[in-house]
């Protein structure tokens, strides 16, 4: 849509002179309809979507739909819900990313920075472990939805759902809190707890395989694909045919990259062992749920 269609030919032309990357008057927002006073990355959008397009293309950030759907209502009140949605509606607007590449980062501080001990805690948070169960909360109802909409798990009936997320909720939740917006790897590695920092350091092993949005959610299928687990023994062969079908495909995108990339990957899989689950429990649960076992809490969120 133009200033024309918006304004009208008298309003458009008294615009004219000003069509440069400031309005004096505001036009929605390509992305959630807020104001925009300008152009963005070839699009008028507003410096909240701006920033986001720009922070999510500079670090390569590869989110998930929150809702395991890929559809969610990218709007002004709900634009911070689900950033996989907002980051394609922006690409659907055509948003510039080579306009992000090509543009010149902040100038170098000839002051050398201190490097951060810990992530600073937003001023709605009365302490930094509220905010880590906050988080932490936030990951795993995130995973667990797309877990159960992961054609591997989708095909079963509830009950052998339940019975798979509870031997690898905290597999998916660590390739989760891998690529969450909020840097859990800063906020708990200058922690004091030597459990907090061997939780960190699994994450960052997590993140710095940067993996693409193809290998996720081949890994992700790879962890789910439990046939041990089902108890239906109708889905078993269903469950190892998806599975080789994972490997297999995994393995030639992976060698795309590197010979040992996909070795490198089972590896980060296979440190998430069992005896982990139980440190991410005391971290990201045990205050504020108690006694309450894990196996409830994976069967309540669908």
């Amino acid at each position: 849509m133009s200033l024309y269609d918006l304004y009208g030919p008298r309003v458009h032309g008294a615009l004219w002179p000003f069509m440069g990357r400031t309005l004096p008057i505001p036009v929605y927002c390509r992305v959630c309809g807020d104001k925009s006073f300008g152009k963005h990355y070839g699009v008028y959008c507003c410096d909240g979507c701006s920033c986001f397009f720009k922070r999510s293309v500079r670090r390569r950030i590869v989110y998930t739909c929150i809702a395991g759907t890929g559809q969610c209502i990218v709007d002004k009140a709900r634009r911070n819900w689900c950033p996989f949605c907002r980051l394609q509606k922006c690409m659907r607007v055509n948003m510039n990313v080579s306009a992000v590449q090509d543009e010149r980062g902040p100038r170098k501080s000839k002051t050398p920075k201190i490097p951060e001990i810990n992530t600073i805690v937003p001023k709605n948070w009365k302490t930094r472990n509220e905010y880590i169960y906050e988080i932490g909360a936030q990951i795993f109802l995130t995973s667990l939805r797309q877990c159960r909409f992961n054609e591997s798990i989708a095909i079963l009936p509830k009950a052998d759902q339940n019975e798979i997320l509870n031997k690898t909720w905290y597999q998916s939740f660590v390739l989760m809190a891998a690529f969450w917006p909020t840097n859990l790897i800063t906020l708990l590695s200058g922690s004091n707890s030597s459990v907090e920092r061997i939780v960190a350091t699994l994450i960052a092993s997590h993140r710095a395989m940067r993996l693409d949005s193809v290998e996720y959610n081949l890994v992700l299928t790879l962890v789910l694909c439990r046939p041990d687990l089902c108890g239906s023994a109708e889905f078993r062969n269903d469950l190892t045919a998806i599975g080789t079908n994972a490997k297999d495909a995994l393995m030639k995108h992976a060698a795309f990259k590197s010979p040992t990339r996909y070795y490198g990957i089972l590896a980060c899989i296979l440190s998430v062992t069992e005896d982990l689950a139980g440190y991410m429990k005391i971290i990201f649960f045990e205050p504020s749920v108690r006694n309450v076992p894990m196996n409830h809490l994976v069967s309540v969120i669908t």
